[in-house]
């Protein structure tokens, strides 16, 4: 692993750890009300397409924390299309 990955890894860490307490919250309250589902299906639309062209170009922090990412942000999709 080179310094370019580790910056890569670094960086989607942070991402992931922003989507934590949001997650974190929403399964413990089940209450998404405030959340935007528009938001939520362009955010996972993004994410795919960051994981398609990471999987492309070969680029494995990309595609490892954006898939991480996407698991995520799914999971309080799930929540918002179950629970409103």
């Amino acid at each position: 692993m080179n310094a370019v990955d580790i910056l890569g890894y670094v960086a989607g860490i942070l991402v992931v750890i922003s989507l934590l307490p949001q997650t974190i919250k929403s399964w413990k309250t089940k209450s998404t009300k405030d959340l935007s589902l528009k938001r939520y299906i362009i955010y996972i639309t993004g994410l795919i397409l960051w994981i398609t062209y990471a999987i492309i170009i070969k680029n494995g922090p990309v595609a490892v924390m954006n898939s991480i990412g996407l698991i995520l942000a799914s999971s309080i999709l799930y929540l918002k299309l179950r629970h409103g």
